[in-house]
């Protein structure tokens, strides 16, 4: 076998982006798109609740590509999520809950409290395709004769786990005293029959419990629902004349399931599955200032006057070229869009009469600056500056095989601060060309 190169380095999450073409979903054009779908379809909640107790899996890495293609690993370079899409979504939304579905927003901001934000991740940087699909497959698709990941059998799970058979019905006995439903003088002697109980599948789902991580049992049920089933639970097991007892067989556990599914006044909602112990809604302290968070631009921003005046030059490649750099998404585009803004400045400066072998920056002088009126030197310094960040990383962009610009939030700003400039140029073209 041939020698695949494969790097493993740790790389801060802010280069990484989610695959939005992974299997787990058909494609999608924007991360909001896909953020929306893996937390309502993927358990991304769960998974971040069990990420901020236990931390990453030490046992899975993040297989990434990079996005533009290269072969070299800079500072700037960005990364696509070849495997880990729901762990980085995950940590994306632990560190920033602003970004999660407004309906789950406030569990996120909750669930963040304390948390130390994970900023760099581990990761095997995949060059060839074919490699990263064979493994992928032996990941996802299954034992496939013995090459493949092999789950568990019951027995082996209950191996592994049966040392946790109690924290199950030790979790719901908390909920039961928090809620004044048992005493602690009540609890004593009921935990073998409490966990007789819940141990049987159909009661738990009767009641809407999850046991799938012990160490953290939740409800799938509303509150409402889930109150209401638990006093029934914790009432008949009570009762001078007790309808749940340890003598119970299968038979009746299994019966007494179908009395708790049959009790009325059950909204029979579902809902995501929340730790039994942790409050329906987050609290929040009621006006608490606090600075607004900074959302970045999508879009590069259109300035109605620059499309008019480019209108008067009767150049239909330069309105093309301005309407098409302010409709590309910008977050996900920003080197196209910093080379797309490059050419827009150079194509508008040769229509005013720029020279051959005068960058645009030489030609749009303090002196040029004065005579459009935009000001003297000190005036015009945050054109200038942003004048010299276009050219700069849109000939990095476009000429360094490694360089490039992701700074989407900036060069939305220069292109804000440059739409003076553009109005003017643009009136000089159409005087230059008339």
């Amino acid at each position: 076998m041939n020698a695949i190169r494969r790097l493993e380095m740790f790389i801060d999450i802010e280069r990484i982006f989610l695959d939005l073409s992974n299997p787990r979903h058909e494609p999608f054009q924007t991360r909001e798109e896909a953020i929306q779908y893996l937390c309502k379809h993927e358990n991304v909640l769960q998974l971040a609740r069990d990420i901020k107790r236990h931390g990453l899996n030490p046992l899975e890495r993040f297989a990434v590509t990079r996005q533009d293609g290269g072969t070299k690993d800079t500072r700037d370079t960005a990364y696509v999520v070849a495997e880990g899409n729901r762990r980085l979504c995950a940590l994306m939304l632990l560190n920033d809950s602003e970004l999660a579905p407004r309906s789950q927003s406030m569990t996120y901001e909750k669930l963040a409290e304390g948390w130390a934000p994970i900023e760099r991740v581990p990761c095997v940087i995949f060059e060839d395709q074919e490699d990263l699909d064979l493994w992928l497959a032996r990941t996802h698709q299954g034992p496939q004769g013995g090459i493949g990941r092999k789950d568990w059998d019951a027995r082996q799970k209950q191996r592994h786990s049966g040392s946790n058979k109690n924290r199950v019905a030790l979790a719901f006995l908390e909920y039961g005293a928090k809620k004044g439903m048992i005493t602690a003088e009540q609890q004593r002697g009921k935990l073998t029959t409490i966990q007789r109980y819940v141990g049987n599948p159909v009661v738990r789902a009767a009641l809407g419990i999850d046991a799938s991580d012990p160490e953290e049992v939740s409800r799938t049920k509303a509150p409402e629902d889930f109150e209401l089933l638990a006093g029934k639970f914790f009432g008949d097991l009570l009762s001078n004349d007790p309808k749940i007892t340890s003598r119970s067989d299968k038979r009746e556990i299994e019966a007494y399931a179908a009395e708790l599914t049959a009790i009325d006044g059950q909204s029979r909602q579902l809902v995501d599955p929340i730790p039994i112990l942790e409050d329906e809604k987050p609290a929040r302290k009621p006006n608490k200032p606090r600075p607004t968070k900074n959302i970045s631009p999508k879009k590069l921003p259109f300035n109605s006057e620059v499309s008019a005046r480019l209108k008067l030059i009767n150049s239909w490649k330069l309105q093309h070229l301005y309407n098409s750099i302010c409709s590309i998404p910008l977050q996900e585009n920003t080197p196209l869009l910093a080379v797309g803004v490059w050419s827009f400045i150079e194509c508008l400066t040769a229509r005013a009469d720029r020279k051959d072998g005068t960058d645009f920056v030489a030609f749009l002088s303090v002196q040029r600056l004065q005579q459009y009126g935009l000001g003297d030197r000190t005036k015009t310094r945050s054109i200038r500056h942003a004048l010299e960040r276009v050219q700069k990383f849109g000939n990095s962009t476009k000429h360094d095989d490694t360089a490039a610009s992701f700074n989407g939030d900036q060069l939305a700003n220069d292109v804000e601060t440059l739409g003076p400039l553009f109005i003017k140029c643009a009136e000089e073209a159409a005087l230059t060309k008339s």
